[in-house]
């Protein structure tokens, strides 16, 4: 008996110890696989660090692919932690395997200041012959960090710092609202879907539904608190009259304690606090306690400035200041969109200010710029320790979004063997380069490219059928907010959050001076008040795609959880209309597929018209402007039809004219043909 007691003690231990370790890859970080190629090289991470971590019985396992011809006795990688040197490892690798594993132990010493953080250091120096300086220029020189690389956390009980409830609220990965939702529901959920998903794009929000007598659910709940289960309403803090909640709740499940994070009011004014505190990110990053009782909040409906010229530096855009240090090509990437401008500019300047280690004589360095993958800008830097210039960017290479790229070249002197050499230095100054769009190019077409911008600098509304409250649309609200709020900044005050109308009980004069996103029913009557619709919903329709005779035929009943979209223009403001098809236009997953896919418009291509199935991963834009006849209804005839229907008798005749003279012809010609060859 003792030995069985003993035998379960030592299993559940066994499951505790595993259970308090968690792994959490590079790409759950939001890095993605980073190269270092030449003889020299290094590579900076910033790995987050969580409160109940025991950092010092944690560890870092690196992923490093490395190239197959490396000479192992010349080729080292050398970690660091807070720029403190912590191991060097040989790279050895063979054909068949060419991944190196790297464990590293770690220790709270080097923890930044704040704890939240620790800085990683991956460096390389490798060849493939005996000596570096015959390595220099040689391209199989190269190593692969994996994103596959990961923290192997062992958890603590107690916590190292205090958690911000924005820190709280995405320890968590899946937000619920009630069964029988309404606006507030789809907009709480909606917001929660967001911050969320800026944790890291990648991540994966799971939206769902409950009842007060369903088991409790495992996430973040929201809701009236007159809809919670009722074991969380025994454990939250009574609310009085128009007051919010957002807090934490650990509920005894009867099988062990859960902990889920609840977003209410007492009452509909007090949840719409709680709403509204959800969309400042200030507030929430501030409030460093598991509970915040709300008695005041503002909403946030404020449209983004168009101004014109917008100045955004490169720190803004995410860059950090370091040095870059090596041989051969030393690049700075950076990431922005257009979104950041509301519109395409008539005009893009880049001012760039670095500095950088003086050439000798025989030594050859170049600073390339390059925008979306295209140079754009070269410069010898031979007799200069500085590069401070203003350089003009073609607005016609840009797209929705974009990378600029700033790359320092350098190549030692020829005899570099015999008198060796020394890295190159530079440094880019990202708070004073700055980008700088001007002017606005005239849009003449709406489509899909223009979205989310139409909608950030116009005040908009986003319309609801109210027979889609209940088909749990948190996820469909939650990728327009995120759409609308992209690209993410960490340092942003509130997040873009149009107020949500019922389409039962709003009109188009009453949305003068807005513009309009609409997720709607396709049988909702709200669709009819529009007269400049590329597409009839209430019709089965066909699309062509192009004038050879090749066509897509779409039949709006045909198909199942698939999602329709049309952008268009209507009494000075610009619609966004969302429906699905199918026999079910209530599915949820039609609306959250084609929603996927309106910032996968990355050109300036015209399109107004999107079709999209399978969660996004199936996709087919359209532009069908008014007037023309890329689209035709069951029922009714379009122009060519009616010239088929009118001269068919005509054409075939004629047809066949042809091929009775083209027959004789033929024949004509074989009778000649064997003449000639009596002849003969």
């Amino acid at each position: 008996m003792k030995a069985k007691f003993l035998l379960s003690a030592l299993f559940f231990l066994f499951i505790s110890a595993i259970s308090a370790q968690s792994v959490r890859t590079f790409e759950s970080m939001g890095y993605d696989d980073v190269s270092i190629q030449g003889i020299t090289g290094s590579v900076s991470y910033f790995i987050k660090i969580k409160p109940d971590d025991n950092v010092n019985q944690s560890k870092l396992v690196l992923r490093i692919a490395a190239s197959q011809v490396l000479n192992p006795n010349n080729s080292f990688v050398i970690v660091s932690l807070k720029d403190i040197t912590v191991k060097t490892t040989r790279v050895q690798v063979t054909p068949n395997d060419s991944i190196i594993t790297i464990e590293v132990p770690l220790d709270s010493q080097y923890l930044q200041p704040d704890g939240r953080f620790i800085k990683l250091k991956v460096a390389a120096k490798m060849s493939i012959g005996d000596e570096y300086c015959k390595d220099i220029d040689n391209a199989a020189v190269w190593l692969n960090i994996k994103n596959s690389s990961h923290l192997n956390a062992v958890g603590q009980i107690g916590s190292a710092y205090q958690r911000s409830l924005k820190e709280w609220i995405q320890e968590f990965s899946s937000v619920y609202s009630p069964a029988t939702a309404d606006l507030d529901d789809l907009a709480a959920g909606g917001i929660v879907y967001t911050i969320l998903k800026q944790t890291t794009s990648n991540k994966k929000v799971y939206t769902g539904i409950y009842s007060p007598q369903d088991s409790l659910p495992q996430g973040i709940l929201t809701g009236l608190v007159d809809k919670l289960p009722y074991t969380v309403r025994q454990v939250i803090p009574s609310l009085s009259a128009k007051q919010g909640l957002i807090a934490l709740a650990r509920v005894n499940t009867g099988l062990g304690e859960r902990t889920v994070l609840v977003v209410t009011g007492a009452d509909a004014e007090g949840y719409r606090k709680a709403i509204n505190t959800l969309a400042s990110n200030r507030r929430l990053s501030s409030s460093f306690s598991e509970k915040v009782l709300i008695d005041e909040a503002v909403p946030s409906y404020a449209a983004v400035d168009n101004q014109s010229p917008l100045i955004t530096s490169l720190e803004s855009l995410g860059g950090t200041p370091g040095l870059l240090e090596g041989i051969g090509s030393l690049k700075s990437k950076y990431v922005f969109s257009l979104t950041e401008f509301n519109a395409i500019p008539s005009k893009l300047t880049f001012h760039l200010e670095s500095y950088f280690s003086v050439l000798k004589p025989d030594d050859r360095g170049f600073l390339n710029i390059y925008l979306n993958q295209n140079l754009v800008y070269n410069a010898n830097l031979m007799n200069r320790s500085n590069f401070i210039e203003d350089i003009d960017l073609k607005p016609y290479m840009l797209s929705k979004f974009n990378t600029l790229e700033v790359e320092y070249r350098f190549h030692p002197g020829t005899n570099i063997c015999k008198d060796g050499f020394s890295n190159f230095f530079a440094f880019v100054n990202t708070k004073t380069s700055i980008l700088t769009f001007s002017g606005e190019k005239e849009n003449r077409f709406y489509s899909f490219f223009n979205f989310p911008a139409e909608f950030r600098k116009v005040p908009t509304k986003i319309v609801v059928s109210p027979s889609l409250y209940n088909s749990n649309l948190s996820s469909s609200i939650g990728e327009l907010f995120y759409q609308l709020n992209a690209p993410f900044n960490p340092n942003y005050n509130r997040l873009i959050v149009p107020p949500l109308v019922s389409s039962d009980k709003i009109n188009l004069d009453d949305l003068k001076g807005y513009n309009i996103i609409a997720l709607v029913n396709r049988e909702d009557n709200f669709v009819k008040k529009f007269t400049q619709l590329p597409l009839q919903f209430n019709k089965d329709f066909q699309l062509y795609k192009d004038k050879d005779g090749k066509t897509n035929e779409y039949s709006i009943n045909d198909f199942s959880n698939s999602g329709i979209a049309q952008i268009f223009r209507e009494k000075g403001s610009t619609i966004l209309l969302i429906t699905a098809t199918g026999g079910d236009s209530a599915s949820k997953v039609a609306f959250e597929s084609v929603i996927k896919n309106f910032s996968t418009q990355l050109t300036e291509i015209e399109s107004n018209v999107c079709i999209a199935q399978s969660n996004g991963k199936s996709n087919s834009f359209f532009k069908a402007p008014e007037g023309n006849d890329i689209v035709s209804y069951k029922g009714e005839k379009n122009g060519f039809a009616i010239f088929w229907e009118k001269f068919k008798w005509f054409i075939l005749i004629g047809l066949l004219v042809l091929v009775l003279l083209a027959f004789f012809f033929v024949r004509n010609k074989v009778k000649e043909s064997q003449e000639t060859f009596k002849e003969l």
